[in-house]
């Protein structure tokens, strides 16, 4: 293993060092390396170096630096992730403008170093309509070859990136825990999916960490430098989303969206604030963001939306008994299994209903069809 990394995985480790603690010690040891070899005692006995409790207190421990380092490699490989080091070519090229950009990434996926990126971004606490106007940015941004970046997050965040696999595109998660803590734990299945075959789950924490409310300002500054535009689909007042909005701001040449909503409406309040002081550029769909950065809009968006496949929707009996002279055994059951609020992924559905996922979906395909099912963006299913 590169020494580089090792220290690097070392330092990241110790609770309270962040990018500006591991630039210190660099500039203070020459290199994160020498800091390693020199171990705790020498760094906290350095003043200058402004180490808050939480590391003094680690450090007075003296812990073995080499082996906290491979515990932390040894829990990315674990999680099927591996280490993108500040120096590796391959590393982000947008993040290197940063100021204090991250020194290591924990990678699960593909994450190219160039690539036309867009953040969606918004509330966890969000309606239907909300969640809509979310997977519509994501499928159309993600048809036009748009990487979807969000921070993998309930609401917004995750109809963004179900949007990206729906439009058969690519998105990034960027999470605020380790990268094998997946939170929330019902998107285990979303995060497997991107770093599986669509795209890329990321962390700059190291391995164990939690879902802390200080993690999130650190992903939102990720989130917020991966992408050359951030578009704000809902947030309250006082939504991190309007963090990564902020954020966005000060880096150049990145633009900020951000949809209009009903000022009645609290989770309007976040965009149209953003639009009222002239911080962010109105967006009423993905077409907006492509034609203001001038990058293609592909002929699938330009179009009207095309009329709904699904019919007219049959009578049954009563609500809870479909009639099963209309559907046969299987599609009773995975009809009962739905839920009219909450959408379920076909593998979850078909693990359920013991049948093999191609038969789900095209169980699945058929209730939609005869009005008892509607499809969401990722292959999630709704009762009807």
């Amino acid at each position: 293993m590169d020494p580089e990394a090792v220290a690097t995985c070392a330092l990241a480790s110790v609770p309270g060092v962040g990018p500006s603690t591991l630039a210190r010690i660099e500039r203070r040891f020459q290199s994160l390396q020498e800091a390693v070899r020199q171990g705790p005692a020498r760094i906290l006995g350095c003043e200058d170096l402004e180490l808050g409790p939480a590391t003094r207190l680690y450090l007075a421990q003296s812990p073995d630096l080499h082996r906290l380092a491979a515990w932390a490699l040894e829990a990315a490989k674990n999680a099927g992730a591996r280490i993108l080091l500040l120096k590796d070519e391959d590393y982000p090229a947008r993040l290197r403008k940063m100021t204090q950009p991250p020194r290591l990434l924990y990678v699960r996926g593909h994450l190219p170093s160039v690539s036309r990126r867009v953040a969606v971004v918004g509330s966890r606490d969000v309606d239907e309509a909300g969640r809509d106007l979310a997977q519509s940015f994501g499928d159309g941004l993600a048809r036009a070859g748009v990487e979807v970046v969000s921070g993998g997050a309930r609401g917004i965040d995750t109809a963004a990136h179900e949007g990206a696999l729906w439009g058969e595109g690519r998105s990034i998660a960027v999470l605020g825990s380790g990268i094998d803590v997946a939170y929330p734990p019902e998107n285990a299945p979303l995060f497997d999916r991107l770093a599986n075959r669509a795209g890329a789950v990321i962390s700059e924490l190291p391995p164990g960490t939690q879902p802390l409310p200080a993690n999130f300002p650190r992903r939102n500054r990720i989130v917020a430098a991966l992408s050359e535009a951030v578009v704000v689909v809902r947030a309250t007042a006082r939504s991190g989303a309007l963090i990564t909005a902020r954020l966005a701001l000060r880096s150049p040449g990145t633009k900020v969206f951000a949809v209009p909503g009903d000022p009645a409406n609290p989770r309007a309040e976040g965009p149209n604030a953003l639009l009222r002081d002239g911080q962010a550029q109105v967006a009423t769909g993905p077409t907006d963001v492509l034609e203001a950065l001038g990058w293609p809009v592909p002929a699938i968006l330009a179009q009207s939306r095309p009329p709904s496949i699904v019919g007219p929707r049959q009578s049954f009996p009563e609500a809870g008994a479909p009639d099963r002279a209309v559907i046969d055994e299987a599609g009773v059951r995975l009809w009962e299994l739905l839920d009219g609020r909450t959408p379920a992924h076909v593998d979850d559905l078909a693990l359920r209903a013991q049948i093999p996922a191609r038969e789900a979906l095209g169980k699945l395909a058929e209730l939609e069809l005869k009005g008892m099912a509607v499809q969401r963006p990722g292959k999630y299913f709704l009762r009807r």
